[in-house]
């Protein structure tokens, strides 16, 4: 009785209709869901393309492991976490960073930036070098180069030239009564030495050496709020050992803790776009409801005579619930083959800019197709075994 409820539905689906509308309508069903079904793979292909695109992004600027202070801003007892980290075979390089914000004066033009001062181990932890739109990294052992994100660097319009000097000023700690300004910030002069271009989270960066950031703050030498460092394997087992030998008072973070809210976003964004296109193929199933309503309608008689057969209600119920099953797999099958060709083509010949030097980023995953499908189905097979309960003779 199974096969032959596929063998007749089938049949149904294929046959000439009574009516031309009825075969209109029911290819209507199958092209909704099918465009539904490619353009919620290409939607999730692109998140995926964009997830690997920054977490590369990241991997240039992060380092494998970070170590912070559990509690205020600068790391105690340095001089004994250098001195554990020196006695690791696995970290390859640490560097000492401090990172602070910073009011930026160039000319007219002001800014609020991120300063982040480092050391000459800076490059061997990360390869920012490679990031570099124009100029070089600054000279660690300078005490006025700096190197800034682009989009700073182009909102206050300072050029990559020695003649031309930014100003930054750093509030001085205290609580008296300001008089002037010389009072209020401590303040330096750099130049800049060049521009690098990394995401929206870097682009309003300023990377100077660590004893111009010391000297801004007035922190004392040697002094660090983090120590970033380059493992060469097993990062998750370093990582494990550092928590044990430094103890309570220091975080120990991977990349993906450091990214942890970037990261948290880009997945509410994509779980928010996948619940918008549960919606659209509810919509797009309005269609297939209405599909197989009308075929139970046009096959009226043949069902008639089905009954006069020996075919009982119930087997008639799931004859037309399979041929939703047909369309809905058939407009499935579809969808995914295109989605899958217009993703190949986004990602061969970047079809779609996101900017006028970048492509979309895609990425072809095999949750995605997963997801799509077991969503789909889902959505598809219950509109049909719902459509099909309305069959009454």
């Amino acid at each position: 009785m199974k096969n032959l409820s596929w063998y007749i539905a089938f049949r149904y689906f294929i046959s000439k209709k009574s009516t031309q509308a009825v075969s209109i309508i029911m290819y209507t069903s199958l092209t909704a869901i099918a465009i539904a079904t490619c353009a919620m793979f290409v939607i999730l292909s692109v998140f995926s393309g964009l997830e690997s695109f920054n977490i590369k992004l990241f991997s240039d600027v992060n380092p494998d492991l970070r170590i912070l202070p559990a509690t205020g801003k600068t790391l105690p007892d340095i001089e004994r976490v250098e001195k554990i980290l020196s006695s690791h075979s696995e970290v390859k390089a640490f560097t000492k960073v401090i990172e602070e914000k910073v009011y930026v004066l160039f000319y007219e033009k002001d800014e609020i930036a991120y300063l982040k001062g480092v050391d000459e181990n800076f490059l061997k932890v990360v390869k920012i070098d490679t990031c570099f739109q124009a100029g070089k990294f600054p000279n660690t052992s300078s005490d006025n180069e700096a190197a800034f994100g682009n989009a700073l660097a182009y909102r206050l319009g300072v050029p990559i030239d020695k003649e031309y000097y930014a100003s930054l000023y750093m509030p001085k700690p205290g609580k008296k009564l300001i008089s002037n300004t010389d009072d209020a910030f401590k303040k330096a002069t750099v130049h800049m030495t060049g521009v690098f271009a990394l995401n929206d989270q870097y682009e309003n960066y300023i990377f100077v050496p660590i004893q111009l950031s010391r000297n801004l703050l007035n922190l004392p030498p040697n002094s660090a709020f983090s120590i970033e460092l380059k493992v060469k394997n097993n990062v998750k087992s370093l990582q494990k050992q550092l928590k044990d030998e430094l103890g309570k008072n220091y975080i120990i973070q991977n990349r993906q803790e450091q990214d942890a809210s970037f990261l948290k976003m880009m997945k509410v964004e994509q779980l928010f776009i996948y619940l918008i296109f549960i919606l659209v193929i509810i919509i797009a199933s309005f269609n297939l409801a209405g599909a197989i309503i009308i075929i139970i309608l046009d096959k009226k008689y043949q069902s008639k005579s089905l009954i006069a057969l020996g075919y009982s209600i119930s087997g008639l119920k799931k004859l037309f619930f399979t041929i939703g099953i047909i369309i809905t797999m058939f407009g499935v099958v579809i969808g995914i083959v295109l989605g899958t060709f217009l993703t190949w083509l986004q990602s061969n010949f970047g079809l779609v800019m996101a900017n006028p030097f970048m492509p979309f980023p895609v990425k072809f995953d095999l949750t995605n197709y997963l997801i799509v499908l077991i969503t789909v189905l889902f959505i598809g097979f219950s509109v049909s075994f719902l459509s099909s309960r309305k069959l009454n003779f």
